[in-house]
Formats: C-alpha cells, sequence, structure tokens
C-alpha cells in the first residue's frame, strides 16, 4: 500500500514538472490567450479596413517574456503577407512595435522631413527656451508625396520629439518651467506628436548623466513628472 501512495505521488511530481517545463518552454496558455486578445484589439484600433488572420500557433520567448505571433494579411489580388508581432506575455500584454507600420515607411522620405522637422522646431523652441541645443524627431511617412515638412503635417503616426539641454545648476523648479514652456511651444503650433522628452544633461566623475521631463501634449506637467 505504501509503495503505491509513493509511486503516486512520483508519478504526480512527473507530471507536475513537465508541465511546469512545457509552461517555461511555450509559456501559459491563459496568457497567450490574453496576448492574443490584445493583439486583435490592436490590429481592430490601428487598422480597422485591413482583412487579416492570426495564426493561432505563436512562438514563446522564455528569455524576455513574449508570444511572436504571425499576422497573415489578405489583401484583394490574392496575395498574402505575413508580419510577425511581439506581445508581452504579461499584463497589460503590450505590443512591442508596429510592424505593419514599419514595413511601409519610405526611409528617404523620413529622413528629408525629419531634417526639416528638427531644424524648425529648434528654431521654435529657442525662442522660448535659448539653452535647447538640440532637438531629434521620428517623423515617418509611406511615400515621398509630401514636399516638405511643417507643422500642419498629419503622419500615419503622431512623432517623439527629444531635446536636450546642459543641466548645469538647474533647480527641478526651472526644469519644470522650462518643459512647460517647451509643451506650450509645441501644442501653440499644433504640432502632431505623441509625446516628447526633454534631456537635461550632465557630467559626473566623467560619466553622462540624463534627468528626463516627458509628457505628452495634453499632459498637465508637476515637479513629480521631473526624474
Amino acid at each position: 500500500m505504501k509503495k503505491k501512495i509513493i509511486y503516486s505521488v512520483i508519478a504526480i511530481l512527473l507530471i507536475a514538472a513537465v508541465v511546469f517545463a512545457y509552461i517555461q518552454m511555450s509559456g501559459n496558455p491563459i496568457e497567450k490567450n490574453r496576448a492574443k486578445e490584445s493583439l486583435e484589439a490592436f490590429l481592430e484600433q490601428t487598422y480597422p479596413d485591413m482583412d487579416y488572420e492570426i495564426k493561432r500557433s505563436a512562438e514563446y520567448g522564455w528569455i524576455d517574456g513574449t508570444f511572436r505571433f504571425k499576422v497573415v494579411e489578405k489583401e484583394p489580388i490574392g496575395v498574402e503577407t505575413t508580419y510577425m508581432f511581439d506581445v508581452s506575455a504579461f499584463e497589460p500584454y503590450e505590443i512591442l512595435g508596429d510592424t505593419i507600420h514599419v514595413s511601409k515607411i519610405d526611409k528617404a522620405a523620413s529622413k528629408k522631413l525629419n531634417a526639416e522637422a528638427e531644424q524648425y522646431i529648434l528654431a521654435l523652441l529657442q525662442k522660448r527656451v535659448p539653452e535647447i541645443n538640440g532637438v531629434s524627431t521620428d517623423v515617418e511617412v509611406y511615400s515621398n508625396e509630401v514636399a516638405e515638412w511643417s507643422p500642419q503635417l498629419k503622419t500615419p503616426k503622431p512623432m517623439l520629439i527629444m531635446t536636450e539641454i546642459e543641466k548645469g545648476d538647474l533647480t527641478k523648479e526651472q526644469m519644470l518651467q522650462q518643459s512647460k514652456a517647451i509643451q506650450q511651444q509645441l501644442n501653440g503650433e499644433s504640432i502632431d506628436y505623441y509625446m516628447a522628452e526633454v534631456g537635461y544633461h550632465r557630467i559626473v566623475d566623467g560619466e553622462e548623466i540624463y534627468d528626463y521631463v516627458s509628457f505628452t501634449p495634453k499632459q498637465e506637467l508637476t515637479i513629480d513628472d521631473v526624474n
């Protein structure tokens, strides 16, 4: 009787070990389903007119905790295009990169528009915050039909704007006021951005260190946003 109990316990432990190993290598089925639902919601919101199918199988990246799904776009002429999407295996199941968007970007046209946007925005912001010594943007367009960048240009996705300022002896209150001025300048021109980052550069013991203030167009900045 005792042997049967021992064998039963061993069998249960072995089954548990196999299930645990499977989940570690293939991912939790519940989390996989939730990640798929997150991807479906993203595609429906971002590409409502696209005819697509998400393949049921998904690769699990146990090192970085992601599920990789195949999204097959069905085009009217019968051609199918496959896109790979990585989705976090943990709540809130973030979509880690829009590969459909990336595949459509015209790199040459985007590079030209970025140079124009950076020059314009730098001059605009320096009117209120002359300490700014650099601006970077990530304007992305799908074709070269846009002749030049302007504040009124609406791109497939709003851009990220990054600025740089030497911190020096600036206090958090001064950094907050500068960031508010930058936000007002950008919003005053109705520039299409989803986030702006103000990077305050300093060197401590020979090491470069950045403090950041990040904000969205409608965000009400407070001292807690100065990091």
